[in-house]
C-alpha cells in the first residue's frame, strides 16, 4: 500500500509543478533590430511603403543594409501566434480594438490621437511593446505623423542595447587614464580587448565570440605636425600604409567613401566610412571602415584612428555603432612630451 501511494504522490507532484511553469510567460526571441508590426491588412496596405522607408533606413557598411528588419502581421493571422514572442512588437490601432485593448489591460492611456504608449513583457520576457493608439478616422496619416518619434525611439532603444553588449566585460578606464599618461591620447575600450603596441601603434583588438566570426579592432597611430587641410585620399594613404602585424593586408575601396567633419575634446578632424578587403588571390574577406584623423594643435600631433570589422554573413549595424562609440571616446591629451 505504501509503495502505491508514493508512485501516485510522484506524478502528482510532477503535474504541479509543470502548472505552475506554465505561468511563467516564455522568454522573447528574435534579433534585436527586427520590428514586428502588427496591424490591419486595410490599414497596412496604405502605410506599408512609408513605415518601411522610415524606419528602415539603410546604412552603408559593405554594402547599403537595412537597420531595422519590419515584418508584418495582421490580427489573427495564424503566424502572430509565433511572432508575439519577438522582443519588439509595434501595434497599431485604435483603443477599442480587440488587438489593442489585450495590450492596454485596461490601464489609462492618453485621451488625445495619435499617442504612443509602451508595455513590457506582454507575451514573453524581455519583450517591449509600442502601441500607436490612432484616431478613428486618418489612421494612415496619424501613422505617418508618428513615424519620426517612432524611428528615434526605436534607434536609441538599439543603441543603448548595442553598447550595453559592449561593454558587458566592463569598461577598460583604468587603462584609458594609463594610455593618457603614457600615450598622450585618451580612449574607452571595452576590458575584453586585447593590446598591443608597437612603437607609436596602438592596436586594440577583440576576435573572441562563441559560435561565430567576429573580429573588431581598432588601431591609433600619429604623426607630428598640423595639416593645413583634411581629405578623405589623405585619411585612406595614411590607411593603407598601415602596418598591420598579425592582422594580414587590406585593400580600401575608394569607389564609394561616406565623408564628415567632427570635433573632439581638443581638437577636430575628418571621418572617413567606407568598405575594405583582402588582396586578390588571398581567402575572400571584407568589411566596414571608419577612419578618423584628429588635429590636437596643443599637442601639435595628428593622430589617425583605423576601426574596422569582419563579421561574415551577418548585419553589421549593431558592431558599427560600437566601433563609432569607441572612436566618440578619443580626446587628445596634454602637450606631447
Amino acid at each position: 500500500m505504501r509503495m502505491k501511494i508514493v508512485a501516485v504522490a510522484i506524478p502528482i507532484a510532477l503535474l504541479s509543478l509543470l502548472a505552475a511553469c506554465s505561468d511563467v510567460a516564455p522568454s522573447a526571441w528574435g534579433n534585436a533590430n527586427s520590428v514586428i508590426v502588427l496591424a490591419p491588412e486595410n490599414l497596412w496596405a496604405e502605410v506599408r511603403d512609408t513605415v518601411h522607408a522610415a524606419l528602415e533606413p539603410r546604412i552603408f557598411t559593405v554594402r547599403d543594409e537595412r537597420t531595422f528588419e519590419v515584418t508584418h502581421v495582421a490580427p489573427g493571422a495564424p503566424e502572430w501566434s509565433d511572432l508575439r514572442r519577438f522582443k519588439q512588437i509595434l501595434v497599431l490601432g485604435t483603443p477599442e480594438d480587440s488587438w489593442v485593448s489585450d495590450v492596454l489591460d485596461g490601464k489609462e492611456v492618453p485621451a488625445t490621437r495619435p499617442a504612443m504608449v509602451e508595455r513590457s513583457d506582454v507575451w514573453a520576457r524581455g519583450q517591449r511593446v509600442t502601441v500607436v493608439l490612432l484616431p478613428h478616422e486618418g489612421a494612415a496619416d496619424a501613422v505617418v505623423q508618428m513615424l519620426p518619434e517612432l524611428h528615434e525611439l526605436l534607434d536609441s532603444r538599439f543603441r543603448q542595447y548595442a553598447i550595453q553588449r559592449m561593454f558587458t566585460s566592463g569598461a577598460a578606464e583604468g587603462f584609458r587614464d594609463t594610455l593618457r599618461a603614457t600615450a598622450g591620447f585618451g580612449l574607452l575600450l571595452p576590458s575584453v580587448y586585447r593590446r598591443t603596441v608597437v612603437d607609436s601603434l596602438y592596436i586594440f583588438r577583440n576576435d573572441q565570440a562563441l559560435g561565430e566570426q567576429l573580429d573588431r579592432t581598432v588601431v591609433v597611430t600619429w604623426r607630428s605636425g598640423t595639416p593645413d587641410t583634411l581629405t578623405a585620399e589623405a585619411v585612406v594613404a595614411w590607411r593603407d600604409a598601415l602596418e598591420r602585424p598579425d592582422m594580414g593586408e587590406q585593400v580600401t575601396h575608394r569607389d564609394r567613401l561616406e565623408v564628415e567633419r567632427i570635433e573632439v575634446p581638443g581638437g577636430y578632424g575628418i571621418q572617413v566610412r567606407g568598405a575594405w578587403s583582402t588582396p586578390p588571390g588571398e581567402f575572400p574577406a571584407g568589411g566596414p571602415f571608419v577612419d578618423r584623423m584628429i588635429v590636437c594643435p596643443e599637442q601639435n600631433r595628428t593622430y589617425l584612428i583605423d576601426a574596422w570589422l569582419y563579421v561574415p554573413r551577418k548585419g553589421k549595424y549593431e558592431y558599427v555603432i560600437q566601433l563609432e562609440t569607441i572612436l566618440n571616446s578619443f580626446e587628445c591629451g596634454g602637450p606631447a612630451a
